[in-house]
């Protein structure tokens, strides 16, 4: 509470309770939104022997089983991809897409974005995996 006092002796008192609470919601909200905002396509990652983890931040394409495309967390039209994608990469410092493809979807399909993403001025993939373990 803080208590102003005029000339005239009159008290004015400001309740900052409620602003306080509302800046605690919005703040939980924000962060709650944000995380759940990450991605929202899933992808069943085909499997490797062998893969490596990458700590560089790349371009992240990714392709559902149903076709739908995600560039860098938003969802996309095919035909809107390769304008969408120099943008991108006209922006990035090294012109690497990493694509999480799901291991069922038509290979045809597969083909077209790659080729979309090389004319847009993509240099070098990185195909995401999941990591099998062998018990040999």
């Amino acid at each position: 509470m803080m208590k102003f006092n005029n000339s005239r002796k009159r008290t004015i008192e400001l309740d900052l309770i409620p602003l306080i609470n509302i800046v605690f919601l919005l703040l939980i909200f924000f962060m709650l939104t944000s995380n759940s905002m990450s991605s929202s396509l899933k992808a069943d990652l085909p499997n490797a022997q062998s893969s490596s983890t990458i700590k560089k931040k790349n371009i992240v394409l990714k392709i559902s089983i149903a076709g739908l495309i995600e560039l860098n967390g938003k969802i996309v039209q095919q035909s809107d991809l390769h304008d969408l994608l120099r943008v991108v990469l006209n922006q990035a410092k090294a012109k690497v897409v990493e694509i999480h493809g799901d291991k069922n979807i038509e290979f045809e399909l597969f083909g077209e974005i790659i080729g979309e993403a090389r004319r847009a001025g993509a240099e070098d993939f990185i195909f995401a995996t999941k990591r099998v373990i062998s018990m040999d």
